[in-house]
């Protein structure tokens, strides 16, 4: 593969983890149930206010969210593992890309936070 189309899948792969993406799946996901897009609306905006203190890689956490509820949304091993491999392609992408080692952790963190965060809010909403 040249070099071109390799930026371009690496691009392809960040897209994942756009605020489009996230929307399409919130809407995606409100369809079936009330609480499964509480669980991404709350855990995005605490994102979103973390992210705006701490400067991560956006796209990492977003990322990140997604894969945590996506995962839990659909409950299927072979779908954990291809969001699983998607969110790595995102990581990798990210790497390739040249973003700073360092963005790229604390996106991570801050979506690991986010989401923890989120999902406990809504259990004890909801459940």
């Amino acid at each position: 593969m040249k070099k071109e189309g390799v930026k371009e899948l690496a691009r392809d792969f960040i897209a994942l983890g756009s605020i489009p993406f996230l929307i399409l799946t919130i809407v995606r996901v409100s369809v079936i149930q009330i609480y499964y897009p509480m669980e991404f609306i709350i855990s995005s905006i605490l994102f979103f206010i973390l992210n705006a203190i701490f400067k991560g890689e956006m796209r990492v956490g977003i990322g990140l969210i997604l894969l945590a509820f996506t995962s839990l949304f659909y409950n299927h091993a072979l779908f954990t593992i291809f969001a699983l491999l998607a969110y790595t392609g995102i990581i990798i992408s990210s790497f390739y890309l040249k973003i700073g080692r360092r963005q790229i952790l604390k996106g991570i963190l801050l979506g690991a936070i986010s989401a923890g965060i989120g999902y406990v809010i809504v259990r004890l909403i909801f459940f």
